[in-house]
């Protein structure tokens, strides 16, 4: 599927965020799954332009809520409806986020989200679109077993503002395929406006704001593969920007993953600190 950029921006509108007139709740019924090491990235791609996407985030949030210690998510402002819902106030879109989106290709609409960057084949994307739908895909990827552990160690001079970064990835399972590890900050309690279907949340909380990868972004290769308890580790060294409303070291998670190459690009575990 590619994108097809339409000529009027009004029209532009009208397909941009699929239409929920009602929000489907989250099943309060569903059972917890047994206690579990895999940790699933979801990877929200929002935007403070998007009307629908405050449906989007509450439903990750509701998610994470469930399984606090299971579930890392990555709030992408991409450019598409990414620019600030009120001229002047803080722009979340960054190149990074724009190179996530380009990375996993096709997709229709936000908000979307990719879980674990499993690829939905009857549409040909690694994003899935309707909210309702994430929770499902979530908890079947908490029952399966990791393969591999994943470790994040940091230390963060606040004087220097210097973040150093070590990642240590331990084989559970034997796996005879390369690994890519990736790394990257985001930042929550971001106050912003957001638009929605009624019109604009003022003074809205933006949570898990991507700022920054710290790893290219297809990862970068650690190993053709795999023994069990066999370490492969990556260090990496970033300095926090100063900003008035930005890069509050205390807002700031530290996130990382281990995905198969860049044509599976299939995550295999995730992780994530508190920056401080």
């Amino acid at each position: 599927m590619k994108k097809i950029v339409l000529p009027l921006i009004s029209i532009l509108f009208l397909v941009s965020c699929s239409d929920w007139e009602v929000e489907i709740p989250l099943n309060n019924n569903t059972t917890t799954p047994e206690k579990t090491k895999r940790v699933v990235l979801i990877e929200e791609f929002t935007g403070a332009s998007c009307v629908n996407c405050p449906k989007g985030i509450a439903q990750t949030t509701a998610i994470r809520n469930a399984y606090p210690e299971n579930v890392v998510v990555v709030a992408v402002h991409s450019n598409f409806l990414g620019a600030p819902a009120t001229a002047g106030q803080v722009n979340l879109r960054t190149p990074d986020a724009q190179a996530i989106e380009t990375f996993l290709g096709s997709w229709f609409s936000k908000p979307e989200a990719a879980i674990n960057r499993l690829y939905d084949a009857a549409n040909q994307t690694y994003r899935y679109g309707s909210p309702d739908s994430w929770r499902g895909i979530v908890e079947e990827e908490l029952k399966k077993d990791p393969v591999v552990e994943l470790l994040i160690d940091k230390t963060y001079n606040e004087t220097s503002r210097e973040l150093k970064v070590k990642l240590t990835v331990k084989g559970l399972e034997a796996l005879s395929k390369p690994l890519h590890i990736h790394c990257g900050i985001t930042e929550s309690q971001i106050i912003a406006d957001q638009l929605d279907n009624t019109g604009k949340l003022i003074d809205f909380v933006h949570s898990h704001a991507l700022r920054k990868m710290l790893s290219s972004i297809p990862g970068d290769k650690i190993g053709d593969g795999i023994a069990v308890n066999q370490s492969l580790e990556k260090e990496y060294n970033f300095t926090l920007p100063i900003d008035n409303i930005l890069w509050k070291p205390e807002n700031c998670e530290l996130f990382a993953y281990v995905s198969l190459d860049e044509n599976e690009k299939y995550i295999l575990q995730a992780a994530e600190v508190k920056l401080k």
